[in-house]
């Protein structure tokens, strides 16, 4: 019998490594704190679910050293804090039907779906690390509503370090006020590139970014100034899809997943902010 070259069969309408590139390209995008966080790749192909991530203390100002004397030797000491890898996962079921004669692209809106779903929960797993910021660096101000001046008064938490890029992620609901201000900038005229998705303008040399996960409970708005490298994602696996057939029901069930960890990698550049409902 006869084979037909042009005959178009369901793998070609679903492989699995081209979703899976798809997704992975889409992700760099659909990750909202992605440019906020350093991402280590280090732990693929090596065996075990967790990792040990140390912290070092500081070991202290240099000091004067007169000629002939000592130079004062320090001990350095870390403390660590063990990270479970997890897996995110999330899957669509594609008739027959649908992919050969459905209206518009129900593969490409799956693809769309499955990265929203990834981005998403990775999202999400970012805000739960940024709400397990110390009290050092929690600025209390529920009090009073998100303002310029409160703004500025979280800043002081950074130091000397608080000099260089960083983001205030705000809920759309907050905006208005901000934008009131007289030290609020557009972002048409920021001057520099925007950090993140989402950036509407910046104050007090933050640029503020409107996030759907900042949610006001109490009447208490939990906002964050987070300065790029704050956060680590550590990869064990990168987004990898899979198809399995039905041939009794004819549909092809497709599923990513993705296997990683978020940890607040460096505590000294990440502030939370308390601020009332207005």
């Amino acid at each position: 019998m006869a084979t037909n070259e042009n005959l178009t069969t369901l793998g070609d309408l679903i492989n699995p490594q081209v979703v899976a590139d798809l997704v992975n390209e889409k992700l760099g995008e659909a990750i909202q704190v992605l440019p906020l966080c350093a991402v280590d790749r280090t732990l693929e192909g090596c065996s075990g679910s967790k990792v040990l991530v140390p912290k070092y203390a500081y070991i202290g100002d240099a000091v004067d050293v007169s000629e002939g004397e000592s130079i004062p030797i320090n001990q350095l000491t870390a403390t660590s804090a063990e990270l479970v890898i997890k897996k995110a996962g999330n899957g669509v079921e594609l008739t027959d039907e649908s992919l050969l004669s459905g209206y518009g692209d129900p593969l490409g809106e799956a693809v769309r779906q499955l990265t929203v779903s990834i981005a998403n929960k990775v999202d999400k797993d970012a805000m739960a690390c940024l709400a397990g910021i110390k009290t050092d660096m929690t600025c209390d101000q529920s009090t009073a509503a998100l303002s310029a001046d409160v703004v500025a008064d979280a800043l002081v938490k950074f130091g000397d370090q608080c000099d260089g890029p960083k983001v205030l992620l705000i809920s759309p609901a907050q905006l208005a006020t901000l934008r009131k201000s007289e030290s609020w900038i557009k972002a048409t005229d920021m001057g520099v590139a925007a950090l993140m998705q989402g950036t509407v303008g910046m104050i007090h040399g933050c640029q503020v970014v409107l996030s759907s996960k900042i949610k006001a409970a109490s009447g208490v708005y939990t906002n964050y100034i987070v300065m790029p490298g704050a956060l680590a994602v550590l990869l064990k696996r990168d987004t990898e899809a899979e198809m399995q057939r039905d041939i009794v029901h004819k549909t092809t069930v497709v599923t990513v997943d993705k296997h990683y960890t978020v940890h607040l990698a460096n505590e000294s550049k990440a502030v939370k902010l308390l601020v009332k409902e207005a």
